[in-house]
């Protein structure tokens, strides 16, 4: 098995995912951009519903900018399911719904990355609940929920 996976799921374990956590009222587990993207080669672990899957380089490449600039704090990925691992297929990677980024940049920028990232848009806030792991914002900063649907 992958170490990255095994060392990803290890991770997400360790944050009481429960699959699928939804039923459980429980915010799922976040990981970060490493974690989520080092080793992974299953297109349908993040952005399944696009019709033109630009690849997984592509996002991380774009996430990982993203995160580099000044007013970015951070960017998470959380984890929705483990669908991908539980049917046993070989490269099956956990599935991700959104991606989170704390940052003081304007709803307008935001919404131009959730563009770029070929998202649905931008959402203020944590759509499932914040992780429990994730403390208050700092002053200035919001997290803001990219996803996929």
């Amino acid at each position: 098995m992958n170490s990255n996976r095994v060392n990803l799921l290890t991770k997400i374990f360790a944050q009481g995912f429960r699959t699928p956590d939804w039923r459980h009222n429980e915010p799922p587990p976040v990981v970060s951009l490493e974690d989520f993207f080092e080793g992974n080669t299953d297109p349908r672990s993040l952005a399944v519903n696009l019709g033109d899957h630009p690849g997984l380089e592509y996002f991380y490449d774009r996430l990982r900018k993203i995160r580099s600039r000044d007013d970015v704090a951070d960017v998470l990925v959380n984890i929705y399911d483990l669908d991908n691992i539980i049917l046993g297929e070989e490269n099956g990677w956990p599935v991700a719904e959104n991606v989170h980024i704390l940052t003081q940049a304007s709803e307008a920028i935001v919404q131009e990355w959730a563009d770029e990232l070929r998202s649905n848009g931008a959402i203020e806030g944590w759509p499932y609940g914040r992780a429990k792991e994730i403390l208050e914002p700092p002053p200035g900063f919001k997290w803001w929920a990219l996803s996929w649907d």
